[in-house]
């Protein structure tokens, strides 16, 4: 009988010593800012589709927008020539112009309007606040590739617009993970908060982010760990690392695979946006 009990007691003892590892790993991302690239059948699609609606629009109004007799009408017929004129004594082989409101109805209408910016020649005088400030400037969209994408700066949140980032730390320079915090044995705390406190406790305390959801979406095991996932975005600011010891890059879903391990990436490449 005694032999009984201090066999209990001893295989008891055995397992907690092999009680697994519980650590929290905070999945945070950068959404995508900008919208995809189009791809080449996207870009046909669109272009057919406003092609299309510029054939069957209605004439445009330039009685409604320019007055009869002003400067600005003159400038709009300048740049708008008025179209060929149905002469019947005249043979059209293609079809005999069909005029509407100062359009040939057969065509799409092909518009200038009178330009209301001035060029880099004529505003150089101009301050950069005045310029800004002109609501007859001329628009002019920003370039998609940014200086942190020439530069090649992997450290930046202002690369790959549009794809979705995610953060990457490294403590000795060689080996790459996602931020993870173990839990101690004494102390338990929810996962969430466990994957928080780590995060500000690293560098994240400059950064708004909110967190998914509490409950994790993923369960990596490994030798002897248990490791769960809390999948969060970034708002606003900016991971600054507390050592300086402490390397962090944002990346893309590909480029995660050149730095992670790869068993380890295969388990959890389904977490990743592929865009």
């Amino acid at each position: 009988m005694k032999g009984r009990i201090l066999g209990r007691i001893s295989l008891r003892a055995y397992s907690t010593d092999l009680k697994p590892v519980v650590s929290s790993t905070l999945l945070i991302s950068r959404t995508p800012i900008i919208s995809e690239e189009l791809t080449a059948f996207e870009s046909q699609y669109y272009k057919y589709n406003n092609e299309l609606w510029k054939r069957l629009m209605w004439t445009f109004p330039k009685w409604y927008y320019y007055k009869d007799g002003t400067i600005s009408e003159q400038m709009f017929k300048e740049l708008n020539p008025a179209p060929v004129f149905n002469n019947p004594n005249v043979d059209f082989p293609n079809g005999r112009p069909e005029i509407r409101q100062g359009r040939d109805r057969r065509f799409k209408q092909e518009l200038k309007l009178p330009k209301t910016y001035s060029t880099e020649v004529e505003r150089a005088d101009e301050t950069a606040a005045e310029s800004s400030d002109n609501l007859s400037r001329k628009i002019v969209p920003n370039s998609r590739i940014t200086k942190a994408d020439e530069t090649k700066d992997l450290t930046s949140l202002e690369r790959k617009l549009a794809r979705t980032l995610y953060l990457v730390i490294s403590l000795d320079g060689n080996k790459w993970s996602l931020p993870n915090f173990e839990m101690s044995r004494e102390e338990k705390v929810p996962l969430h908060k466990l994957a928080e406190t780590g995060f500000q406790s690293i560098g994240g305390e400059t950064v708004n982010y909110y967190n998914v959801s509490n409950t994790p979406c993923h369960l990596h095991h490994s030798e002897n760990k248990k490791e769960y996932f809390i999948k969060s975005h970034i708002l606003a600011g900016k991971f600054a690392p507390v050592d300086n010891s402490t390397k962090f890059m944002w990346l893309a879903k590909e480029e995660l695979q050149e730095y992670l391990e790869g068993a380890y990436y295969e388990d959890v490449k389904h977490l990743f946006n592929d865009v």
